[in-house]
């Protein structure tokens, strides 16, 4: 029997495998593999799946984001092109002063 469910990315792990909270207070299964595009799920990402019922619990099977989500950030947001060069030429001064430090 299968049925299809909304719900929210409650743990996902760098193995590949988590589990999804459905609207219903249900837990379900996910493995990579049943991941619309292969995309690494996040913690608190709004998904939409079918379910399937194996001997083990429920399953949740074609995982895609649901209309209007976006992914949760890790980061706040990219860096610019003056942070980096910035930090480039900080880098650059340090070596710099090991190496007059080391041959000089």
């Amino acid at each position: 029997m299968t049925k299809k469910i909304k719900g929210i990315v409650a743990q996902f792990g760098t193995k590949g495998y988590g589990f999804i909270t459905g609207d219903d207070g249900e837990k379900y299964f996910i493995h990579q593999k049943n991941v619309f595009n292969k995309s690494r799920l996040k913690v608190n990402t709004h998904v939409v799946f079918s379910a399937q019922n194996s001997e083990k619990g429920w399953v949740a099977m074609d995982v895609n984001l649901e209309k209007g989500a976006k992914m949760p950030s890790s980061e706040s947001k990219p860096l610019s092109n003056v942070s980096v060069k910035g930090m480039f030429f900080i880098l650059f001064i340090i070596q710099a002063i090991v190496v007059y430090k080391i041959f000089v």
